[in-house]
């Protein structure tokens, strides 16, 4: 067991941390900059982390990629998160005009980048399939859920249809539908093709992570007085205690992993820009961010072992 969990830090965290370590390293000394993290991220998201997905779909067996029972499990645990940090949040009085953004810090996570880099570390090319799969479910009800509780907070009228008309416009979604559909239809394109867009995708974890990492780099980690809780929800109560409902559930050791890691992924980086847009507390999700990546690469780091043990190694 103990070359085991080694193997788990050795090989599957630890280069992923230093990813983001010498993301935040080469903005220290300069190396890269601003327009450097700001231009690459949005490579990332436009670009290769789109083909990641699409030849990962392309290339594997849809029928065993996920099943109807972790989907719709996933699906409950995010709405569930979001609806008892509501709650958590009436119940600690948090001010009304801090709501929204501490309800958007406590359930919405990085997955599409961060939890997608950990599992494709782990599982390869079926890691880049299942990981698009819950990145794709978790990407639509981040959105429609943030824009319930940023809405209602900012005396806003709620407008969903223009989320939804962005979501459908959403490179992340478009590579996961794109490749789904030319997965089942049998596409076959020519080797150099596949060859070319495998490389394209393949940039999009290490200068992902590296824009993270530069990205902390200037970012505060001073929060308003209720906002640590906040954190501790997104990035331990929450998937700590729906991967333990899972393993009583009986869903097996791979699925309870990538649960794990979807659900304790930081506050996306969506939510700065969702937050800012409706007039909410921008810099205070700023930190927010700053502060779980750091806090939930820990955690990830600690427990992964753990459920491995938990489910017989």
């Amino acid at each position: 067991m103990l070359l085991e969990t080694q193997s788990v830090i050795l090989d599957v965290a630890a280069p992923v941390l230093l990813m983001i370590a010498m993301g935040a390293f080469l903005r220290r000394i300069q190396l890269i900059n601003d327009g450097f993290i700001l231009i690459s991220s949005r490579f990332v998201f436009q670009v290769s982390m789109p083909a990641m997905f699409f030849f990962g779909m392309l290339g594997n067996n849809l029928n065993r990629l996920i099943s109807v029972d972790l989907a719709a499990y996933f699906i409950v645990s995010i709405v569930l998160t979001f609806l008892l940090s509501w709650l958590l949040a009436v119940k600690l009085d948090v001010p009304e005009r801090q709501r929204g953004v501490f309800v958007q810090i406590a359930f919405r996570g990085n997955c599409g980048i961060f939890s997608v880099a950990l599992v494709v570390n782990m599982f390869g090319q079926d890691g880049v399939a299942l990981g698009g799969v819950m990145s794709g479910l978790s990407v639509l009800l981040f959105n429609i859920l943030a824009e319930v509780i940023l809405t209602r907070y900012s005396h806003g009228k709620l407008q969903l249809v223009p989320v939804l008309k962005s979501l459908l416009k959403n490179p992340l979604i478009l590579g996961i539908v794109l490749g789904v559909v030319a997965n089942l239809i049998g596409l076959k394109l020519p080797a150099f093709v596949v060859k070319t867009g495998s490389l394209i995708g393949g940039l999009s974890l290490p200068l992902a992570l590296v824009c993270i990492g530069g990205s902390l780099v200037t970012s505060g980690f001073t929060l308003p007085k209720h906002f640590p809780m906040a954190i501790l929800s997104k990035v331990a109560l929450s998937p700590i205690v729906f991967t333990a409902l899972a393993y009583v559930f009986g869903f097996s050791q791979k699925e309870l992993l990538f649960l794990f890691i979807f659900l304790a992924a930081p506050t996306a980086a969506s939510a700065y820009v969702t937050a800012v847009a409706k007039g909410d507390d921008g810099k205070s999700t700023a930190n927010a961010i700053a502060t779980t990546t750091l806090v939930s690469s820990v955690v990830i780091v600690v427990c992964i072992p753990v459920i491995i043990w938990a489910t017989g190694g």
